[in-house]
């Protein structure tokens, strides 16, 4: 049972469904199965279990339960629901349940929670039912512990603030005031009141994820109204217990004056706690401030110092910005193998910054960089993976006599890359970078022709449908041709098939074709078409397109600067759904080369917004990007925010 439960709770989706038709059937087994076919989980040892076996009467087995054994109170509450030996009588049978359940017999707790949710021989009653599921769950219930999360991410309050609760106090699960955190948020807009209510019982018992629970809500105003000194007295009494992110937040705070008078010494004391915990995202702000001299004398060494603390624990800003160091050797003596070490770790997480240099170090010859950027473009680290490019690189670095690069590249050819058998059937007929091996050569070359001819079967369909007027077909063509999956990669081919999709309006290729004339890729730079086609994709609702569009009116691009429609289409982002807004967005960015494919992306995009937001739609734009946040782990925000004054680097805003 318990190796069952185990796998229950590690799958998801549809699984967690199965596990609810598992749990009615399991309280079903108690309650009305005949005494012969009864498998309820009565110990063997017990008296319960003795008379059952040697099927004595039900007044043995009630006197025993009168006396307080709560297994045979279980199995006496059971005949009741069944009408099995005694009068049918769902009543009794609560009341039998209730006794067992409150001596902590876990089948009871699990029964009285289903017959409550279910209205099974009873009122309904949500609140009763996760009082007793919570119970077995503290017992160890996987199933009803995974159940209880199913109904949460379904929008029961009820079980949202139980799970709050549970992580916020370790019970039965890991302490993690995150989840907790998450669990509180997601249930105050439906009864703000009566969750903050419970939400600052917590607190004031001592709880550190609901002082921050209560300083989030404060200071977005999410359920109540914003109230920023409120806000910062629960962020300093979670920071003061010890709370890492509550500090960091205190530091924050204390940086950019909200609600107290703004202070560096007293950011940098809050910032300085919570880095010395290990606390990535504080280590990196110190470092910027020494290396910046921002409210400390200038430091180097200091800079260097924390830098290296947060690229040591895996973030790739502090990974690229060491990297920096090393090479400038202002203060500190340069050093340029460690200096590409550290490019080397960022780009393989997808720092941009360092992606950039190394690909620049690749084309400039460098074979270290050809060989990392081969591995990134394989393993699809910080890069979309792509076996075409992986091969190119890796040849390069053949060529240039890189015996782990052929390695790697056979390794490619072998799992099926096409451009990676065309590569190498090339090299052992030139003998470039190889000796040169006929046998070779046309063993390679056989396999590429098998591996082409079977990919280009499945493109005229796509051309067919395409070229029939289907918009749907018309956008995957786009991808392709913009990946360089199947067909050659052609910029040019994939703005013309998006176009045909977007003409006939679809939102996805809309969007798309606007990021395509933003950026100018495959097209020549065009800002007012890109307003034209983010306008077609946000007038049907697509959130990150109006952001896109707010960001164009409030920077004057591609249209005439007006911070009134800007902010009214921030707005429009802000108050939609925001697991739509979550949908809409990962499918434009799962086919799109200037996106991640996560929420980092939206992320961006409502800082942005927050940016260039009035006073009226502001702290809509804001509540919005936290709630993205929530889903979100601290590197992620980071580079998030990281990405944001990236953009406005390259795209200055009109004054």
């Amino acid at each position: 049972m318990v190796g069952s439960r185990k796998y229950l709770v590690a799958v998801s989706g549809i699984i967690f469904v199965v596990l609810v038709t598992a749990s009615c059937a399991r309280q079903d087994e108690i309650s009305e199965a005949l005494p012969v076919q009864h498998t309820s989980p009565l110990r063997q040892d017990s008296e319960a279990a003795e008379l059952v076996e040697t099927g004595q009467g039900t007044a043995d087995l009630r006197a025993l339960a009168e006396q307080g054994d709560a297994e045979a109170q279980l199995r006496l509450g059971g005949m009741y629901f069944a009408g099995q030996a005694v009068a049918e009588d769902a009543a009794e049978g609560v009341r039998w349940w209730r006794l067992a359940a409150e001596q902590g017999l876990l089948p009871a707790q699990t029964g009285l929670g289903g017959r409550y949710f279910n209205g099974r021989g009873v009122e309904r009653d949500e609140a009763e039912a996760f009082r007793w599921y919570r119970m077995a769950a503290e017992q160890g219930d996987e199933e009803v512990l995974a159940f209880m999360h199913l109904s949460a991410e379904q929008g029961s309050m009820t079980a949202q603030v139980s799970l709050a609760e549970m992580y916020a106090e370790g019970r039965d699960v890991i302490r993690n005031e995150m989840e907790a955190i998450r669990w509180w948020w997601q249930a105050v807009p439906q009864s703000p009141v009566e969750v903050v209510v419970l939400i600052r019982r917590a607190a004031e018992k001592g709880s550190v994820a609901a002082k921050i629970a209560l300083g989030r809500i404060y200071a977005t105003g999410r359920g109540v109204s914003r109230d920023e000194a409120e806000a910062f007295r629960w962020y300093r009494l979670a920071a003061e217990q010890g709370s890492a992110e509550a500090q960091v937040t205190l530091g924050d705070i204390y940086v950019d004056g909200r609600g107290v008078t703004q202070d560096t010494n007293e950011a940098m004391r809050w910032y300085r706690r919570a880095a010395e915990q290990g606390w990535t995202e504080a280590q990196v702000i110190l470092g910027s401030m020494y290396g910046e001299g921002r409210g400390v004398v200038q430091d180097e060494e200091q800079a260097m110092r924390w830098y290296r603390r947060a690229a040591e624990q895996g973030w790739s800003d502090a990974q690229f910005t060491l990297g920096g160091l090393y090479f400038a050797g202002r203060d500190i003596p340069r050093n340029e193998i460690e200096a590409v070490k550290w490019y080397h770790r960022a780009a393989a997480q997808g720092h941009t910054g360092a992606l950039a240099w190394v690909r620049r170090a690749a084309e400039e010859g460098d074979v270290l960089a050809e060989v990392t950027l081969g591995d990134m473009y394989w393993n699809g680290r910080g890069v979309a993976t792509d076996a075409g490019e992986a091969a190119r690189w890796y040849r390069m670095a053949v060529e240039r006599g890189d015996v782990e690069a052929l390695r790697w590249m056979r390794l490619t050819a072998e799992e099926g890359s096409l451009a990676a058998q065309a590569h190498l059937a090339d090299m052992y007929t030139t003998g470039r970078g190889v000796a040169q091996d006929e046998a070779e050569a046309a063993r390679w070359s056989q396999q590429a022709a098998e591996r082409r001819e079977a990919e280009t079967e499945k493109v005229p369909w796509f051309y067919q449908t395409a070229e029939e007027g289907n918009a749907e077909a018309q956008h995957v063509l786009g991808v392709l041709y913009s990946s360089g999956r199947i067909v050659a990669r052609d910029g040019v081919a994939a703005v013309e098939w998006y176009r045909h999709a977007a003409e006939q309006g679809h939102v996805v290729a809309q969007f798309t074709l606007g990021l395509r004339y933003d950026a100018g890729e495959g097209v020549i730079r065009d800002e007012a078409e890109a307003v034209r086609w983010y306008r077609m994709a946000a007038d049907q609702g697509h959130a990150v397109a109006q952001l896109a569009l707010g960001v164009m009116h409030s920077d004057g691009r591609g249209v005439t600067a007006d911070t009134t429609e800007a902010a009214r289409w921030f707005h429009r982002a802000a108050v939609q759904d925001v697991a739509r807004t979550q949908h809409d967005s990962r499918v434009v960015y799962a086919n799109s080369r200037e996106v991640a494919q996560d929420d980092v992306t939206i992320y961006l995009w409502f800082d942005l917004a927050v940016a260039r937001s009035t006073d009226d739609t502001r702290d809509s734009v804001v509540q919005s990007r936290e709630t993205v946040a929530q889903r979100m782990t601290r590197n992620q925000v980071a580079e998030a925010r990281r990405r944001a004054r990236a953009w406005d680097v390259v795209h200055l805003r009109v004054p």
